[in-house]
């Protein structure tokens, strides 16, 4: 009788957990120089310049999702051992609710050497400070915004995805 409860209770967990909401998970890494400047990216399918990132594949941790995504769109490797979590945001829109968690590591001079663009995906790159953000001199998407304004841990940003990044 026991057995019988258990997996009773067990398929109704999976039927229930069926139910519920599934949230696409991205990552990002500011990839930070001793001179307060950071690395963005400009996706030729984006009205914004982000942090280098993306998705999160299936088995991966977001962390490990970082420092592929940044390899992949910039080239440069990343040690595991160097980064540090910065915060996770979550996303929310008309279109959908999404978590990115962001992730933090030192760029330095010889992993610029090293830089290579992504040519189907990204169009440029840029060295930006906080004070280049205030300026609003380019369109930065909401990443960015939440780096400048030195937001760590849990972040919440709504907004319209057809006008803001």
């Amino acid at each position: 009788m026991r057995l019988f409860k258990k997996k009773k209770t067990y398929e109704s967990f999976i039927a229930w957990s069926k139910t519920l909401d599934r949230r696409v998970s991205s990552a990002a890494m500011i990839l930070e120089n001793s001179a307060g400047q950071v690395l963005i990216v400009k996706a030729g399918y984006k009205s914004y310049w982000t942090f280098p990132g993306g998705i999160i594949d299936a088995g991966e941790t977001p962390k490990e999702a970082a420092i592929r995504e940044v390899f992949e769109e910039v080239g440069i490797t990343v040690d595991p051992s160097t980064v540090d979590f910065v915060a996770v945001v979550n996303r929310k829109s008309n279109l959908a609710q999404t978590y990115q968690f962001i992730f933090k590591t030192t760029l330095t001079k010889t992993m610029l050497e090293h830089l290579v663009l992504q040519a189907s995906e990204l169009e440029d790159y840029a060295l930006i400070t906080k004070a280049d953000v205030t300026r609003e001199n380019r369109p930065y998407g909401k990443v960015i915004h939440t780096w400048a304004t030195g937001a760590i841990g849990y972040v919440e940003q709504l907004f319209d995805r057809r006008t803001d990044g």
